[in-house]
């Protein structure tokens, strides 16, 4: 019961009733729409949202069959008219996340001062408070709650550890070639500004199937291995997924081949959460940075960070967050040079902390617990490795940027290609570059509506500029199925053959 005797939910619903809700929430004074919608022809129109927090819907059928995943899609209010397979870019939120999204705020505005205690008794099992959140995902993820940070994506994530080492000139920086702006605009901070060496490790393009785990680890070991400056410390930095053209590198066994040299491992995961079965514990890593909005379909915003805090040889660090670090009443501030402090009760507020939008991405992730996290990496493989086989068959494997290789330490749900003949001739890159985006634009434009993307990327990290360029395709086990993929590959096809450019084989 809440001030005057007015009952929370009564006054929410009130407030629907009047048109407040539907003004706060960009919704029309209908009633409310089924809990969890089916995608609907061609409709620009969004469900109703809901004045009460939703569960993760139930999923029917046999676990792994059609029907199951046809279940599952239901969750999400994607037209059936729409393939998205561009979830590397960004995900779909499942409708009941959106709703209790919508539900948060609405809270939060309607009583700010006692909001989360109004919601909590409201909803007792599902407004859960931002520690138990924490220990979800270390329940789901490995490591230990105080060392989940929830933030808002794989670049605040990032910017906090890059902020937070104690850098030195002379410290060195062992990494990629195929690194995104989340990564790279840090590691060039480090360099320019506190004079630590950059040692880039060329990936080749064409990943061809016969690679295996042992020569990728031969690449990274003369670099890690390379005398360092007396004192200087060694960080191993590379994405789990290559965002450029969909390889995942063994997280395990690199890590274990950079601390046998000493260095300690901080990861780009933006493509982990969601899709891959992580044990953070398993992996050895001391950093790990990883997004919220793309294959978890948290929505905007959202992103988890962890930072090791158990375990010996724990690196340096000042915590990132410089709104927790100290103040100018205590010289030296107690943290300085020291880890005695839980990651996430330190870092976890900065200023006002949207914790809305962090509800609501681990609402995705019960969700996602439900269905299984093995279960959707199994789908997700799957659809990845069918459309691979749909590209090689077409084209020839040598289209495949990283082929399907029997180990199964490199698959992804991202697939990457090109099938123009001049796929590796860096003179007709902007040429093919150009094709690729008329393209883009044509799916886009088709019925269904198709959306991928075009990556970019150089081949060596000594060229000048990025001259290798690719179709990419995300086949995301939660709304993606064999059928969209075939779409989707016909009207490319029929694109590609439209754009008059010799074609592979």
């Amino acid at each position: 019961m809440g001030k005057n005797g007015i009952d929370r939910r009564d006054f929410l619903r009130g407030v629907s009733a009047a048109g407040v809700t539907a003004g706060l929430l960009g919704m029309s004074g209908r009633k409310a729409a089924a809990a969890y919608p089916s995608p609907r022809g061609q409709s620009h129109v969004p469900p109703v949202i809901h004045n009460e927090l939703l569960p993760p819907p139930q999923v029917s059928g046999a676990p792994g069959s059609e029907a199951f995943w046809a279940s599952v899609r239901e969750a999400f209010i994607l037209p059936r008219n729409y393939i998205h397979m561009n979830t590397g870019t960004t995900g779909s939120q499942p409708f009941f996340s959106i709703n209790n999204l919508a539900v948060y705020n609405l809270y939060k505005s309607v009583d700010p001062r006692d909001w989360s205690a109004n919601i909590a008794a409201d909803f007792p099992d599902l407004a859960l408070p931002i520690g138990d959140r924490q220990k979800l995902v270390a329940d789901t993820y490995g490591g230990a709650a105080e060392e989940m940070i929830l933030d808002y994506d794989t670049t605040d994530g990032l910017n906090l550890v890059f902020a937070g080492i104690p850098w030195n000139p002379g410290d060195r920086i062992v990494t990629t070639q195929l690194e995104p702006n989340a990564g790279n605009g840090p590691m060039a901070w480090a360099r320019d500004y506190r004079g630590v060496t950059l040692d880039l490790v060329d990936i080749p393009s064409n990943f061809v199937k016969s690679i295996t785990v042992p020569e990728l680890l031969s690449w990274f070991e003369p670099h890690l291995a390379a005398p360092l400056p007396m004192g200087a410390k060694q960080y191993l930095f590379f994405s789990e997924i290559t965002y450029k053209n969909g390889l995942r590198l063994p997280v395990k066994e690199l890590a274990a081949l950079g601390k046998s040299y000493g260095a300690y491992v901080a990861i780009d995961s933006a493509h982990a959460w969601g899709m891959l079965p992580v044990n953070v514990n398993d992996y050895g890593v001391d950093f790990m940075a990883g997004a919220g909005h793309k294959w978890l379909c948290g929505g905007p915003g959202t992103g988890i960070l962890y930072v090791r805090n158990t375990g010996g040889n724990l690196p340096q660090f000042a915590m990132g967050n410089f709104f927790s670090y100290g103040n100018p009443f205590v010289a030296p501030s107690v943290n300085y040079n020291n880890r005695n402090w839980p990651p996430a009760g330190r870092m976890q507020g900065r200023g006002e902390t949207n914790v809305c939008a962090l509800y609501a991405m681990t609402d995705s992730l019960k969700f996602f617990t439900q269905v299984g996290i093995q279960n959707i990496y199994n789908r997700g493989v799957a659809l990845g490795n069918y459309l691979k086989d749909r590209v090689a068959e077409k084209w020839g494997e040598n289209a495949l940027w990283v082929q399907k290789n029997p180990d199964p330490r490199f698959a992804t749900f991202l697939t990457a290609f090109n099938p123009f003949k001049s796929k590796d001739d860096p003179a007709q890159f902007a040429t093919m570059n150009t094709a690729i985006s008329k393209i883009l634009t044509t799916l886009a434009s088709g019925d269904p509506k198709v959306y991928i993307r075009s990556i970019t990327w150089r081949d060596k990290h000594t060229d000048s500029g990025d001259n290798r360029t690719a179709f990419r395709v995300s086949t995301h086990a939660m709304y993606n199925n064999y059928e969209q993929i075939d779409q989707m590959f016909e009207a490319l096809v029929a694109a590609v053959n439209a754009s008059g450019l010799p074609q592979l084989p």
